[in-house]
């Protein structure tokens, strides 16, 4: 999925989020802002797409593409401590 993100320009997104608004933003921070977001939600949905139905019930209800990516890597490759058992 990795390449899908990197070829669509939002694996940044993916890894590192996008981050909050500051208080009064200028337009350009909005801007910047509003560009980001759409590449989360570009790279959910592609997320979506990628995964079978059990790795999907599990990010269903995530709110950011790295929140839903961080999910799919523990799914699949476990946190350290499943790794050890």
């Amino acid at each position: 999925m990795k390449v899908i993100f990197g070829f669509q320009d939002v694996l940044e997104v993916v890894n590192n989020g996008v981050e909050a608004l500051p208080a009064n933003p200028t337009d350009v921070q909005r801007t910047a802002h509003n560009e980001a977001k759409k590449k989360d939600y570009k790279s959910l949905l592609y997320t979506y797409q990628c995964v079978g139905n059990k790795v999907f019930e599990k990010i269903a209800e995530a709110k950011s593409s790295k929140e839903a990516w961080d999910t799919v890597v523990k799914y699949f490759n476990g946190d350290d401590k499943v790794k050890k058992i």
